[in-house]
């Protein structure tokens, strides 16, 4: 047993106990009274020996009642408490995850975000009086619900105002903010170079991590001052059945664009079979339905991308020309509602759109203008100079396809990209000495891109020497370097031509430097580039964004504010006041030369479509979508490796250390009876 305020023990004692042991010393002033018989002379005797001021302390059965009574009432001031639970610590730290993955209701009823609030709140209880806590809540982002604090209440409503997201689940953001209350302050002094870096006076801190274990970045937590062996952690729910998209893609066909072709990755996250239905919604609207079943893989836990049993679900395809929302939708009953849905916005039909970025090249150029296609040129000069709303609407490319010719560079936003005889600046990608002694010695002429080209009549008289990472797919083969290749890298595609149709001899004038330009080969071969390249634009483009991710939005210059709908039926409103505006023809400007301004919203945390209303056309609608699989494995998992070191954890509810108090009370109650009990036997015995 432990005491939260020892302190009260003695406080209480002192003022109690010594007063009532010296009533009992003192001797009772007696009445003098005249009687008419000496029969109670004896007894009238013995009151006259106890007439002095004090006596003898003689054994009493009231006082040992009295005594104990006091005493069970001090120790129940003391706050006494039976160790069930870990020591009390001085400084917490509790971490609630708030992730999608803790939105799963259990067999009880409650989710597993209130059962975690719900522990949170026991160990806030179960802090000594003079002991400080701080609260914070995360999921793709960390936020301080509540920092250093002594108030239990205070500290419990904060707990209970922490909200339920849609987010992927990060740790490292939120022990770095853990970590920070520790860190050492700098102290100047008058001389230069003479700060002083004393010592943090804060005590050592104990975490306490509340989840379901659905963490996907715990190998990059690098603990500095708190240590693993202070981290406790308590995992909350139990149920594992989960179906979800993990992706999805609405493209239209490269021939005919008013096709529109829908397809989703669905995958069974649970340890039992399904079978259910996935509905395709256009503008609200059922256009397609397909009967689904999935087995179920029983496999250890692990990695949540391994788990599961995998269909891609093919749509049929839908006359869509038009502008509008795309739903795919699981009719199944499973823990996790947020992965059982996901939307898409498609913009109406319109030709692809290809930026070639060129100093020259008539082959190019002629090639690419046989196609179906918006062509737009530029020079490279032009390219690196222009602001980045020309190029780019929030981090990805506003061309579906651009073409280098002969240039390399690193401004590259999110988009699909050719490269003749140039590469991009990337990790691993490098572009080197001239070859003009070798022949092509191999190709793949299974792969799209390479359909109905005749490769073996390819003949290149220089290019350049390639140096790919190891992820990259050859194409093409020289004897020694690769001659075409394609790479995917951090949302964009790359496809690398070791050479360009003209090449610049010594004295710079240019030639020719393979007579595939002129057949209608190289046409077919930029057809299939064009169209390979142009239909992976699916659901991840600019109109789709994970959660917690922030957006751009357009609004026309004068507009005081733009309202959000978000998913949930609550409306936000930005304020524009204040932002810079872009002039006609400026690079923030709407077609016709209108001057808008750029609104960032960050408030998507939440699954589903968000509509604006004041915003441009075409940037009224998107849509925010979970497709991660470590949150869609709902079953949690109770090992955390934390800085190379395994953190095990508590399943369940979290004990707690019990108060005695209540039953000392109890006692009290029963030990003040016997003493009425036994004074009422005396006074009329």
């Amino acid at each position: 047993m432990s005491f939260l305020t020892p302190a009260a023990i003695a406080i209480a004692s002192a003022l109690t106990i010594p007063p009532l042991v010296a009533l009992y010393f003192l001797k009772l002033k007696r009445t003098v009274r005249v009687v008419p018989s000496t029969f109670l002379w004896r007894r009238a005797v013995e009151d006259l020996q106890v007439n002095s001021p004090f006596q003898r302390l003689r054994s009493s059965l009231l006082l040992l009642l009295q005594l104990l009574v006091l005493i069970a009432a001090a120790v129940a001031l003391g706050k006494p408490m039976f160790r069930t639970a870990q020591r009390a610590e001085s400084t917490i730290i509790i971490l609630v995850d708030q992730s999608a993955s803790m939105s799963v209701v259990e067999a009880d009823g409650r989710s597993r975000l209130d059962m975690a609030k719900e522990q949170a709140k026991r160990t806030v209880d179960n802090m000594p009086d003079d002991a400080r806590a701080m609260v914070i809540a995360f999921c793709d982002r960390a936020t301080v619900v509540s920092s250093f604090d002594t108030d239990k209440a205070a500290l419990r409503k904060k707990i209970d105002s922490i909200e339920q997201t849609d987010s992927r689940s990060a740790l490292v953001e939120a022990v770095s903010l853990a970590e920070a209350y520790a860190q050492n302050l700098m102290i100047g002094t008058e001389e230069a170079g003479g700060e002083i870096a004393p010592e943090s006076p804060a005590p050592p801190a104990t975490v306490f991590l509340f989840t379901d274990g659905r963490i996907a970045d715990t190998d990059k937590v690098a603990l500095q001052r708190l240590k693993v062996d202070a981290i406790n952690m308590t995992t909350v729910g139990s149920r594992s059945d989960n179906v979800g998209i993990t992706a999805m893609s609405a493209r239209r066909s490269y021939e005919r664009p008013e096709m529109l072709e829908v397809v989703a990755t669905v995958r069974n996250f649970g340890h039992e079979p399904v079978a259910f239905d996935a509905v395709l919604y256009v503008d609200g609207v059922s256009a397609d339905i397909q009967s689904i079943r999935l087995d179920a893989l029983a496999m250890p836990s692990g990695d949540a991308a391994s788990r599961g049993s995998v269909t891609v679900l093919a749509f049929d395809s839908i006359e869509f020309p038009g502008a509008g929302a795309i739903e795919v939708a699981l009719r199944v009953d499973d823990a996790l509602s947020a992965d059982n849905r996901a939307w898409a916005v498609v913009e109406p039909s319109r030709p692809i759109r290809v930026l070639l970025v060129s100093r020259g090249s008539l082959f190019l150029e002629n090639a690419l203008s046989t196609l179906s296609i918006e062509l737009v040129r530029i020079t490279p000069g032009d390219y690196e100079r222009v602001v980045d709303d020309v190029l780019m609407e929030g981090r990805r490319s506003l061309f579906d396809v651009v073409v280098f010719d002969r240039y390399s560079t690193a401004r590259l936003p999110h988009g699909n990209y050719f490269f003749w005889a140039g590469v991009p600046e990337v990790e691993g990608v490098s572009i080197g000495r001239v070859i003009d002694e070798e022949v092509i010695f191999d190709w793949d002429d299974t792969h799209p891109i390479l359909r109905h080209v005749s490769i073996d009549m390819l003949e290149v008289f220089q290019w350049r020497e390639l140096s790919l990472p190891a992820e990259a797919e050859s194409l093409i083969d020289g004897q020694t370097s690769p001659v075409l290749a394609y790479l995917t890298r951090g949302g964009s595609q790359f496809l690398l031509s070791a050479f360009s149709p003209i090449v610049e001899d010594d004295e710079g004038q240019q030639r020719v430097n393979t007579p595939w330009v002129t057949s209608p080969d190289f046409v077919v071969f930029m057809q299939n580039a064009i169209q390979f390249l142009s239909s992976s634009v699916a659901i991840r483009g600019r109109k789709s964004l994970t959660p917690g991710q922030p957006v751009t939005l357009t609004v026309d210059e004068g507009a005081q504010s733009i309202r959000i709908t978000r998913p949930d039926a609550q409306v936000d409103e930005a304020s524009v006041v204040g932002l810079r505006s872009t002039g006609p023809g400026a690079s923030g400007a709407r077609p016709g030369g209108k001057p808008t301004v750029s609104v960032h919203y960050a408030r998507t945390r939440i699954v589903g479509l968000y509509r604006t209303d004041s915003a441009v056309p075409g940037q009224d609608l998107f849509a925010v979508n979970l497709f991660d699989a470590v949150e869609s494995h709902v079953e949690p998992s109770t090992k955390l490796t934390i800085s190379a070191a395994e953190v095990e954890a508590r399943a369940g509810e979290v004990e707690v250390n019990e108060p005695a108090w209540p039953y000392l009370l109890l006692a009290m109650l029963a030990l003040l009876t016997l003493e009425w009990i036994v004074y009422n036997r005396r006074v009329f015995v």
